[in-house]
């Protein structure tokens, strides 16, 4: 997961404000930032 975090590293903090205007995007990005979240948090 850190290589997907580490490329989308400037797209997931942009899409990341926007995630209720982007369905796709949101998916992507929350399971992305849920797994991430998880082992971090």
């Amino acid at each position: 997961g850190h290589l997907q975090k580490d490329c989308k590293k400037d797209t997931t903090a942009s899409t990341s404000g926007q995630a209720d205007k982007k369905p796709g995007a949101s998916a992507y990005v929350f399971t992305i930032t849920e797994g991430h979240a998880a082992k971090t948090s």
